[in-house]
C-alpha cells in the first residue's frame, strides 16, 4: 500500500497547486516557492491547503457519489454497466475512496511530522483532525483497514486494524487535539489562517468540529452491546453549545472559480456545468430518483425545487435506480436544482450544520447529552431549508415540520429516533450520503430503501459495504487476504447490529 501511496504523495500536492495558484482567496502562491519537487522544504501551511481541497474532492467526487445512487436520491440515465446497477462491485469499484484517501492522510501526516515544535501546535491540531475525519470514513465503507503501521515508509506492507480499535483510537486522537489547542499559545503560535481553507484559522471552530466529529463517531455505535456506557463516557461534560449548532458549517472553500473545470467545486464539477455553461456529462448522467422526489412530494416539502428541477413539462419526476427505460429522457426526468448547484465557486460542506443539530437531536433523544430532542430537530430541519435557500426558509420550515405525519413532526412522532433519522436522510441528499448510508446500516432506516430494478437484480437489499481495491490486493497482498473472503452483501461493519 505505502509504495503506491508514496508514489503519489508529490503528484497530488503538485496537481492541487494548480488549482491555488490561479484560483486561491485565501493565500497567493509563489509556483517556485516552496519547489513541490523537492518535499523536504514543503511547509505545513501550503501542505495544509492542498491536503483540505483533497478531502473536499474525495466527499463529493465521483467516487465519493456513489452512495447518492444506493440511498434514493440520484439515478443514472443513459447505457449503464449491470455491475453498477445490480451491485456486483469489483474490486475496482469507487476504488478512489480507499486510494485517494490514504493519499490525503499521507499529506495529513507530512503536517504533523513538519509540526513538532510549540509554535506549531494549532497545524498539528488541525493535521490530527483531518486524519481521523478520513479515517472514519474508510472504516465506514471497509471495516478493517491498515492504521497503526499505515503510512510509514519504513513499513510498505501495514497490517490491517480491527476496525473497533481504530475507532476507539480516533477518539483518543480528538482528545489529543483538543488538548493540542488548548494548550497552544496564541501569542507564539504560527497563524494557519491563511491555509486554513475551512474555518481561517478560528481555532474555536476547530474545536466545534472535533466535538462534533467525536458526536458523530460515537453515535454511530448506539446499535453496540454496551454502546450506550461507552458514549455517555465520551460525551461526558459536553452541551449542546460545544458542536456546531444554528448557522455553524464546516465548509471547505479554497477559492473555487469557474475559470477552468479543475478550479470548480467538486461537486459542480462532477455533476454540474461546465465553464462555458453547457452541463457536463455528469450533469447528464445523473437523474433525480422517484424514491426521494415521491418522498419530497407526499411530505408537501418545498426543498424538492431546490434539490432537482422540474422536467420539460413542468413537474417534478424521477426514475428508479437500476431502470432500463430508455424512454424515460432527459428532457422527461429532473436534474438538480439551486440547492444542490448553486455555482462554481460554491462551498464544499463536510458538516453542514443540520448534521450536526440532527446528530445533536438523535443524542438527546437517547439521553446521550442533555438537550431538547424536538427543538434540536426543529433547528435541524430549519438549517437543512436555510442552506438549500428555501425562500422564507424558516417559516417554511415551520410550516412543513408542523404537519400532522410523524414523518416530518416529532412532537406528534411515537419513535422520535426514526422521525429524526427519516428527516436526516431527507436533508442529507447530495450533502452527506455517507452519513444516510451509515445510518440506513445502523437503523434500517428509512425502512422501505428499494434496490435496483435492473433485470436480473436479486439483491434483497442494497450493499453493506464497498470491497478493499485492487491497488491494496497488489500491493499488499498478504494483509488484506487475512481479512478473508468479503462480500457485500454479508459482510458488515462493525458497528452494524
Amino acid at each position: 500500500m505505502l509504495k503506491n501511496i508514496n508514489n503519489r504523495f508529490i503528484v497530488i500536492l503538485v496537481a492541487t497547486l494548480a488549482l491555488f495558484i490561479t484560483s486561491c482567496t485565501k493565500k497567493d502562491f509563489d509556483i517556485n516557492s516552496p519547489n513541490p519537487n523537492q518535499p523536504s522544504v514543503v511547509t505545513p501551511d501550503f501542505v495544509l491547503s492542498a491536503a483540505l481541497t483533497s478531502t473536499a474532492n474525495i466527499v463529493f467526487g465521483g467516487d465519493g457519489n456513489f452512495a447518492n445512487f444506493w440511498m434514493g436520491y440520484w439515478a443514472p440515465y443513459g447505457e449503464q454497466s449491470p455491475t453498477v446497477l445490480s451491485y456486483k462491485l469489483t474490486t475496482d469499484t469507487y476504488a478512489k475512496n480507499w486510494d485517494d484517501t490514504y493519499v490525503t492522510l499521507e499529506n495529513y501526516k507530512f503536517i504533523e511530522d513538519e509540526s513538532a515544535s510549540p509554535e506549531n501546535g494549532y497545524f498539528l491540531a488541525i493535521a490530527k483532525t483531518m486524519k481521523v475525519f478520513q479515517y472514519q470514513r474508510l472504516v465506514d465503507l471497509y471495516n478493517n483497514i491498515p492504521y497503526k503501521e499505515a503510512l510509514f515508509s519504513t513499513n510498505p506492507f501495514p497490517k490491517f486494524d480491527s476496525a473497533q480499535v481504530v475507532y476507539n483510537e480516533l477518539i483518543i486522537q480528538l482528545d489529543s487535539a483538543t488538548t493540542i489547542i488548548n494548550n497552544t499559545d496564541p501569542a507564539t503560535a504560527n497563524d494557519p489562517s491563511s491555509s486554513d481553507v475551512m474555518f481561517e484559522g478560528d481555532m474555536s471552530k476547530w474545536i466545534k468540529f472535533i466535538n462534533t466529529l467525536k458526536l458523530k463517531i460515537l453515535m454511530r455505535q448506539t446499535s453496540q452491546s454496551g454502546g450506550d456506557a461507552y458514549i455517555k463516557q465520551h460525551l461526558s461534560g459536553l452541551t449542546t453549545n460545544d458542536f456546531f449548532g444554528v448557522g455553524e458549517d464546516a465548509a471547505i472553500n479554497p477559492g473555487y472559480s469557474n475559470s477552468s473545470s479543475a478550479q470548480q467545486s467538486p461537486l459542480w464539477r462532477n455533476v454540474g456545468y461546465n465553464t462555458d455553461g453547457s452541463p457536463s456529462g455528469g450533469y447528464l448522467y445523473t437523474r433525480a430518483n422517484s424514491y426521494a422526489v415521491n418522498f419530497y412530494l407526499a411530505t408537501n416539502d418545498l426543498r424538492v425545487a431546490q434539490f432537482y428541477d422540474t422536467n420539460a413539462y413542468g413537474v417534478y419526476q424521477g426514475r428508479a435506480f437500476g431502470s432500463s427505460d430508455v424512454g424515460q429522457g432527459n428532457s422527461v426526468i429532473s436534474g438538480f436544482g439551486a440547492g444542490i448547484l448553486s455555482s462554481a465557486t460554491m462551498s464544499a460542506y463536510v458538516i453542514p450544520a443540520f448534521e450536526s443539530l440532527f446528530l445533536q437531536a438523535e443524542a438527546a433523544a437517547r439521553n446521550y447529552i442533555s438537550g431538547d430532542p424536538s427543538v434540536l430537530f426543529k433547528q435541524a430541519v430549519t438549517e437543512s431549508f436555510r442552506i438549500l435557500s428555501v425562500p422564507d426558509y424558516q417559516n417554511a420550515a415551520q410550516t412543513y415540520y408542523s404537519q400532522a405525519s410523524d414523518k416530518v413532526n416529532i412532537d406528534v412522532s411515537s419513535n422520535k429516533i426514526n422521525t429524526i433519522i427519516l428527516q436526516k436522510w431527507a436533508a442529507s441528499n447530495a450533502y452527506d450520503p455517507l452519513e444516510s448510508y451509515s445510518d440506513w446500516r445502523r437503523l434500517g432506516i428509512p425502512a422501505d430503501l428499494p434496490v435496483s430494478v435492473y433485470p436480473g437484480t436479486t439483491a434483497t437489499h442494497i450493499p453493506y459495504r464497498l470491497l478493499y481495491p485492487t491497488s491494496e490486493y497488489s500491493y499488499n497482498t498478504a494483509n488484506v487476504n487475512d481479512q478473508g473472503t468479503i462480500n457485500q452483501f454479508t459482510s458488515k461493519i462493525f458497528w452494524m447490529p
